[in-house]
């Protein structure tokens, strides 16, 4: 009897073969990457080359696994645009400290590329970035371990990152890479305690949301949206059909430690040539109220010194706030901070020579410390393709009642910010 098959039979069995391996590799992706990115798959074919393109975890915990989580008060983000001795770029690394010693910060998590973090109680959630630049979201456990990578809807970017650390949320915009693709910075939100649910979509009056920016109210689960309009609302992430609108403003300036309180910012009456205008608006009842912010910006005449103040932080709710004061001579720039209250303005803050841009700023949750970012007066910009800084960079610790600096830490984007 002859063993050869008949061309049929070879071909049903090469069919079976293949629907087996494509049911293997169905099983694969779904594994890695869940439903939502292997129907793309199936669209376009499961091929290797596809397979490469999926957003895959890039992050490595420093930590040794264990049952607790970390404890740190401070987490900040050190890029790295050096290389090691192979010619590879050496890997970035998000860092914890403590308010109290002397001892370096401990390194929580690497990768070739971190764009941003959030800080969640038991967990830091870490954008990445994949070599054909589009995003990769991590969720690293404070208690050791791998990273667990967040379904996105798509191949695409993510930024403007933030978490509502008692609400073990977080929230993110996602625009996806091809221009035909549906999403527009759309804004999601992803619960870290059941990942199977996926991120889903904010939903505001008219459907999902396109963010320029937005903001986790403290320890709740609403968030602040403003459009690219400047429209504004306050939507419940959780409870969607919850949105109240908040009028149109120019930017956020952050929420009024102590109250229930929005800062905003306006253009003023004759724009473009009035200074900015500030306002509260009560999130309880969506109320504006008229906030006196004195600007410091300032043009002396004599010698050609140009000086500039950037947005206000307001610290309480009688109306203190600091403000960073770029001063340039020369095309030389020296920054200080300027805190201004019932008494006027002072200088509160000036870093080392070594370190003389001021970046950015904010308060601790105990409004006691400011975190300050500062960079060198010369120094070179990393290049990300997404939030690009300068390098290097270090963030210093100030306490608010005295202006004494409790420590400096390396790298920017402190936790206190997010």
């Amino acid at each position: 009897m002859s063993t050869k098959r008949s061309p049929a039979s070879a071909k049903r069995a090469a069919a079976a073969a293949a629907a087996a391996a494509l049911a293997a590799g169905r099983r694969f992706a779904r594994r890695l990457y869940g439903t939502i990115t292997i129907l793309t798959l199936l669209a376009g074919g499961l091929t290797a080359a596809n397979l490469a393109k999926l957003p895959h975890p890039n992050s490595t915990s420093a930590l040794t696994r264990s049952s607790a989580s970390a404890d740190f008060a401070l987490y900040t983000l050190q890029r790295d645009t050096g290389k090691d001795n192979t010619g590879v770029k050496k890997p970035d690394t998000i860092r914890g400290t403590s308010l109290s010693g002397t001892g370096e910060p401990t390194a929580i998590v690497s990768a070739p590329r971190i764009q941003e973090y959030a800080a969640l109680p038991s967990a830091l959630a870490v954008v990445t970035i994949n070599d054909d630049n589009t995003s990769s979201l991590e969720i690293v456990s404070l208690a050791g371990g791998p990273p667990t990578l967040v379904p996105l809807p798509s191949l695409g970017t993510v930024a403007n990152l933030h978490a509502a650390g008692s609400k073990h949320l977080i929230g993110f915009t996602f625009t996806a890479s091809s221009a035909t693709g549906q999403y527009w910075k759309t804004l999601f939100v992803y619960d870290v305690d059941n990942p199977s649910a996926g991120p889903r979509p904010v939903q505001g009056i008219n459907g999902t949301v396109s963010a320029a920016d937005w903001r986790f109210v403290p320890d709740a689960a609403t968030l602040v949206v403003r459009t690219d309009d400047g429209s504004m609302f306050l939507i419940d992430a959780l409870e969607p059909g919850k949105v109240s609108p908040l009028g149109t403003h120019a930017g956020i300036l952050g929420f009024v430690p102590g109250t229930n309180e929005l800062a905003v910012a306006d253009p003023g009456l004759r724009k473009g040539i009035d200074p900015l205008r500030y306002s509260t608006i009560s999130l309880a009842t969506g109320t504006p109220a008229p906030l006196k912010l004195t600007g410091t910006s300032a043009t002396d005449p004599a010698n050609g010194v140009t000086a500039s103040a950037g947005q206000p932080l307001v610290l309480d709710g009688s109306g203190q706030y600091v403000q960073v004061v770029r001063k340039y001579d020369a095309g030389k720039e020296a920054s200080a901070v300027i805190l201004t209250g019932k008494n006027g303005p002072r200088q509160f803050y000036q870093p080392s020579a070594a370190w003389s841009r001021i970046l950015d700023l904010c308060v601790s949750p105990a409004r006691d410390y400011l975190a300050i970012e500062t960079a060198p007066p010369e120094y070179a910009g990393d290049q990300y393709p997404v939030l690009p800084e300068p390098f290097p960079m270090r963030t210093d610790l100030v306490d608010l009642k005295t202006g004494r600096v409790l420590k400096s830490v390396p790298g920017f984007l402190p936790s206190w910010c997010g």
